[in-house]
Order: structure tokens, then sequence, then C-alpha cells
């Protein structure tokens, strides 16, 4: 058997194993909702519930007292999107509408606080089926030409005109004569995958691109069009375009907007690309912010950007430069979860004894996952105790975190399409510490190794590779395939 036929075995059993764990948990009581009450307190009382909660509410899709559920449902971002979809089915028939329409009035009542909730609805609306879309296209046209919509409708109202095959030139049109359309479609693509995209580049590339140029657009849309061109020519001359709106005089939003963007770039999308002339135009960025403003997001993600750039330049040069980002603020460790196949993209990262840290954890998995970090040969004991923890009923507390003494720091258990960021300082006593995910039976599979070095000046001089404590052998490469 190849090892990659094992391994894809072995994340098989995961999964079985952790959903088994989790629908126990969920055998729990169901929270009791009193669904007599206005919708105002009605609403109130779902809102304080936890996801697994609110999942747990009794519901039924024969009964109209129950649609405030399904709607609660349907708004919750952390929610996977089986339940959702769910949620939505159950809508459209209390309705006795499409979910077309469902979904342009759920994104109606997206918090103006928290626009979370927005990505899975108008991702939702572009995986509607084009027939649908089609014979609901008079819907999503008759909201876009309704007075004072919100963003988020607008946003769906596109993605779904999109989706159902309507001429991208053509929507760009008709988002063209509305004030604050053209951010809402340019937002709205984030919905598609890569293919779809690319269907999409020879009408939209273009006109995105001269969205991203011109100084005088409003600066939603010039945040949305750098967003999107990165994602509709993910190539060295998107590179060269965004990198110097870093400079000063450039919107500090429309700034952040240019480092995420370059940061999702493919490494085959830097070929070619002036990297040595990003990683200065990033640090001379990271000079003008304020020290105290430097463990901000757009700041952390800098560092990242500039740390993983210079992997990529002549060793001398690279030490050059780092050593540049880590005299500006903290060091920035960017962990993601490859999808399907229960792994981080990272076997191990190199961190300095008692230096701030900070690690971002994105999760592109429909797995939740975790981040917990652990002391040097407590891999085993930390997964074992923290796969056998029942879901917890305060929201407050983190699952699957269990409470020991080599634990150091955990995330949350992130969902699909979500991140966190965990700040913390690298221990004093440098060595090899773990990182592992504590979901029921991934720690397996889902572990590394955080080397904490006195130096990491000295250590990029003489680099040497983590144990890995599972096989008890140097790691073979830093990064999963």
């Amino acid at each position: 058997m190849s090892l990659a036929r094992l391994g894809r075995l072995i994340g098989v059993i995961v999964l079985m194993f952790g959903g088994a764990h989790v629908s126990a948990a969920q055998d729990a009581p169901a929270p009791r909702i009193l669904l007599d009450q206005s919708p105002r307190a009605v609403d109130y009382q779902l809102r304080r519930l936890s996801d697994d909660q609110l999942l747990r509410v009794e519901r039924r899709d024969d009964d109209q007292r129950y649609r405030p559920v399904y709607m609660a449902i349907l708004l919750r971002a952390g929610l996977p999107r089986a339940d959702r979809a769910e949620a939505l089915a159950a809508l459209a028939r209390l309705s006795r509408a499409s979910p077309v329409a469902v979904l342009l009035e759920a994104l109606g009542h997206v918090p103006l606080d928290d626009q979370r909730p927005a990505e899975g609805l108008v991702a939702m609306m572009a995986e509607q089926p084009i027939e649908r879309l089609r014979g609901d296209r008079q819907i999503a046209i008759a909201h876009l030409t309704q007075p004072d919509v919100p963003a988020p409708v607008m946003r769906g109202a596109l993605a779904g005109l999109l989706a159902g095959g309507e001429p991208a030139a053509s929507v760009w049109q008709l988002a063209d004569a509305r004030p604050g359309a053209v951010a809402a479609l340019l937002q709205a693509l984030s919905a598609f995958p890569p293919d779809r995209l690319d269907a999409m580049t020879p009408a939209l590339g273009d006109r995105v691109e001269a969205v991203v140029r011109r100084t005088t657009a409003d600066e939603p849309a010039r945040v949305a069009a750098v967003q999107a061109l990165a994602r509709l020519r993910p190539h060295a001359t998107t590179v060269s375009i965004l990198a110097p709106l870093m400079a000063a005089g450039t919107a500090p939003d429309v700034q952040a907007a240019v480092i995420a963007a370059l940061l999702t770039l493919s490494d085959a999308a830097w070929a070619g690309a002036p990297v040595d002339e990003v990683v200065t135009r990033v640090i001379a960025w990271l000079e003008a912010v304020p020290a105290a403003d430097r463990t901000g997001v757009a700041a952390t993600d800098a560092m990242a950007l500039g740390e993983r750039l210079a992997e990529a330049l002549p060793a001398d040069r690279a030490r050059t430069l780092r050593a540049g980002l880590r005299a500006l603020g903290v060091r920035v460790v960017r962990l993601e979860t490859r999808p399907e196949q229960v792994v981080f993209d990272l076997r191990w990262f190199v961190v300095e004894a008692n230096r701030p840290v900070q690690l971002v954890f994105v999760n592109p998995d429909a797995m939740p996952h975790n981040v917990v970090i652990g002391a040097p040969g407590s891999l085993e004991r930390i997964g074992t105790a923290g796969g056998q923890m029942p879901l917890p009923s305060d929201p407050g507390i983190k699952p699957f975190v269990p409470d020991l003494p080599e634990v150091l720091h955990a995330t949350r258990l992130i969902t699909q399409g979500n991140s966190e960021r965990l700040a913390f300082v690298a221990p004093e006593v440098p060595g090899e510490y773990v990182f592992v995910c504590t979901f029921p039976g991934h720690w397996v599979r889902m572990y590394g190794v955080m080397l904490v070095v006195p130096s990491l000046a000295a250590w990029e001089a003489a680099p040497t590779v983590p144990i890995d404590p599972m096989t008890k052998q140097p790691f073979a490469s830093q990064r999963t395939e």
C-alpha cells in the first residue's frame, strides 16, 4: 500500500472517529427556547447559544414558529455548510419561496458590525443550480433596483446573476449604474472557485485593474478590486501592480488589502516577480507603522509575507531582510490546514526563545480544527486527553483543550473558512515543543514541532531539522505536500 493511500485511509478512520465523538456529545439535552415571545426576545435567546447548542434546538420545517431557529442557523457564520443548507431548504418550504429569495432575505439581516455571515450566504447563492438562478433572475434584479438596498444583498444578487450565466460584462454594467454596487460585485467574486473566475477574467480583468489603478475610486471599491485582481490574475504582473500601493499616500485600508492579497498568491504566482523589491517595500511600510500598531492584522500579515518571500532569496540576502523584519515586530507564523488530508501545511517552524510570536491559523478544510501548543514530549498525552473530552456547553470554553500543565497555548476550534490569531511569548527554554490538533482522532496525523532556539540569526546560519515526535526521525521536509 502506498504512503498516499495509507494516509487517505487513516484520514477516513480519523473522520469517522471524530464524527462519532461529536455526535455522542450532541445527544445532550436540547436548550429550550421560548418561541411565543416577541421576535426580539426570541432572537436574543438564540444569539446567546453556542454553535453546538443552536444545532440542538428543536425545529420542524412544517411549523412557522420554528422559522427564527432556521434563520439563526442560516446566519451563524461558524456552522458547517450542511447545517446551513438544511436551514435554507426549511426556510424555503416555510416561506413557500425560492431559496434565492430566502438567501437575499437572510443577507438583509446580516449585522452591520459583523459581515462574516455574508461570506457563507453569498457562497451558497453561487452554488445554487444554474436553472434555479436563471429562473429567479428577476428576483435578483428586483432587489438590486430597490432603494437603499444593503451592500450584502447587492453582493448576493450580483453573485446569483453571475452564477446563473449572466454575461460578466453585463453584470458589471448593471453594477456600475448603482452606487456601491461595483464594490459589492468585486466582493462577490470571492464566492467563486478559480475555474469559474478564469471564465470571467476576459470580461472583468481589465475593469478590475482599472479600479485598482484609479486613485479617485471610492475606497471600498478599490479595496475589493485589489482582492479580486489577485484572484483573477494570480501572477507576477499583478504583483508589480499591487506592490507600489504599499507606498505612502495610499489609503491605509487599500494598503492592508494589498498585503492580504499578496499573501494569498501561490509560489507559482511569484515566479518572475520582483521578490526582493517587494520585501524591501514591506519593510519600509512596516517602518512607517507606529510601534504600538505593529501587532495589528495588517502589520502581522506584512511580516508573514516578508518572511515567506525571503525564503526564495539567496541565503545571505534572506538573513539580512529577515533581521530587518524581526527588528520591527513580532515573529509571525502562518499555519494552514490541507483540505481533506487531516494535516497542517507546516511540519515544523522556528521561533526565538522569550520573544513575541503571533501564530495565524487558517482553516480552509471542511472539518473543524484547532492548534494546541505543548511542552516537549507531550504530543500523545495532550492528543489523547483532548480527544476524550466532550463538547463543552459553555461557549467560553475552548473545545478539546485539556487542562494539563503541558498545554501552553491553544486556539478555539476553527471551522471552514475561518481563522484565529494566537499571540504569545515563546518559552525561555529552547527545545522541540509540539503543536497539535486535538479534535478527536486528529492528533495522530495533525501535529508538528515548534522549534525554540536561543537565536534565530544563529540558527539560520547553521540550521538544524527537528525530530518528528511520532517517527523519532528528522522531518524529511518542512512543508506537507
